[in-house]
């Protein structure tokens, strides 16, 4: 799993019209979530806003989401930028030329601490928040 998110790791965003989608990235990438289940290539594809790596992978978020059981088991947390580690918010930085905000999904049920979680990169464009780049890690690895 963690080898097919890697391959969804996006550049920037190819910047595509899109319609308010959420007004908070964590409600964005649960947007996202719910379409994929729903197969709504529509929403789904305004949320991804033309980033070349998720285009076409419906299938594979869809299966993503019911394999961490489903959206009703998920936390979809805004990450603020003074707990992200500071190497990774100047990365960001550099690599959006837009406002972006980091959104965590995680299980609410953690059995495990260690466990991965699903950090997604929203780029705010034209008022709406679209997919930059999305990537599995440990929170450690990320976060203050």
């Amino acid at each position: 799993m963690k080898k097919l998110l890697y391959a969804l790791m996006a550049g920037l965003v190819l910047l595509t019209s899109a319609c308010s989608i959420g007004s908070s990235p964590d409600k964005a990438v649960e947007a996202l979530y719910k379409a994929a289940l729903k197969n709504d290539e529509e929403t789904y594809n305004k949320i991804i806003g033309g980033n070349s790596d998720l285009v076409g992978s419906i299938d594979m978020v869809a299966d993503m989401v019911r394999d961490m059981g489903g959206v009703e088991k998920l936390n979809f947390e805004t990450i603020k930028r003074k707990n992200l580690l500071k190497e990774i918010e100047e990365d960001l930085d550099e690599q959006y030329q837009n406002p972006w905000e980091a959104v965590m999904v995680s299980q609410k049920k953690f059995e495990d601490e260690d466990e991965e979680v699903v950090f997604w990169v929203m780029e705010k464009v034209d008022g709406d928040y679209l997919v930059g780049e999305v990537d599995t890690d440990y929170r450690d690895d990320v976060l203050k």
